[in-house]
């Protein structure tokens, strides 16, 4: 492979991540409490980058590579709704869900309903934790309300305390799917002290979709650069292979 067909296609492997992480961004701009996510490209170092290459090998190799992709936590805007089961949070800290498998999850998303039993949860039918470590149960045929601490009262009677944590790391969060995150092995979660909950409304995600779709128009731009610069590479290599043989 030559050189500038090596760099030129590690390029555009870049950039298809690129692609898909804009086009994931975008796709979740509507979506409450999705993080944005980013990345941020360095030149990699070393003859592991350029396996393959034999023609025209630089003496100091580098390749455009995607260093580290990282998650945008800055807390998006916050609007009003006017649905009892919709809930955001001012401060930092997560809300706690348990998904089908059990596995707890961490995420901005206050958008609940409440199920035919009763039980506080996600669209996606995740339970929302409590305080006491159990799925917030409720009576689906009374109405409800939650205080800025978190506490649900029915009839003017606490029912139950909804958990929101804080992570010893940002870090320590990976993607689960939409606006939720795992928490990686070595992570670690304390109750979120000074929650302030606000019932009827709804973090949204904190992607700005023209921005976003301005960039990707820009990435399929560099993209297509790159296969123009990898053709006429191999025009190139093809012309000196002539040029050779007429000799």
């Amino acid at each position: 492979m030559e050189a500038l067909t090596a760099i030129a296609a590690s390029g555009m492997r870049s950039r298809t991540e690129t692609l898909d992480l804009l086009a994931n961004n975008i796709a979740n701009a509507a979506t409450p409490g999705f993080k944005e996510d980013g990345e941020s490209y360095n030149l990699f170092f070393g003859d592991s980058a350029w396996q393959g290459v034999n023609e025209n090998r630089p003496a100091n190799p580098e390749m455009p590579l995607i260093q580290k992709n990282w998650v945008n936590f800055a807390q998006g805007t916050i609007s009003e709704t006017g649905n009892a089961s919709d809930l955001a949070l001012t401060t930092p800290g997560f809300f706690v869900v348990q998904s089908a498998d059990g596995t707890p999850l961490y995420t901005r998303s206050g958008h609940f309903r409440i199920s035919s039993t009763g039980v506080l949860q996600t669209q996606e039918g995740y339970q929302v934790q409590g305080t006491d470590g159990k799925p917030v149960q409720l009576d689906p045929a009374k109405t409800f309300t939650v205080s800025s601490s978190g506490q649900i009262s029915q009839a003017n009677v606490a029912v139950a305390n909804i958990q929101v944590v804080n992570v010893d790391s940002l870090e320590n969060l990976i993607k689960h799917g939409g606006p939720y995150f795992a928490l990686a092995p070595s992570g670690k979660t304390a109750p979120a002290a000074n929650t302030e909950v606000v019932q009827g409304k709804l973090e949204q995600a904190n992607v700005e979709p023209t921005h976003s779709a301005v960039k990707l128009v820009g990435v399929l731009r560099q993209f297509e650069m790159m296969q123009r610069a990898i053709r006429i590479a191999s025009e190139m290599g093809k012309e000196a292979v002539e040029q050779v043989a007429k000799i």
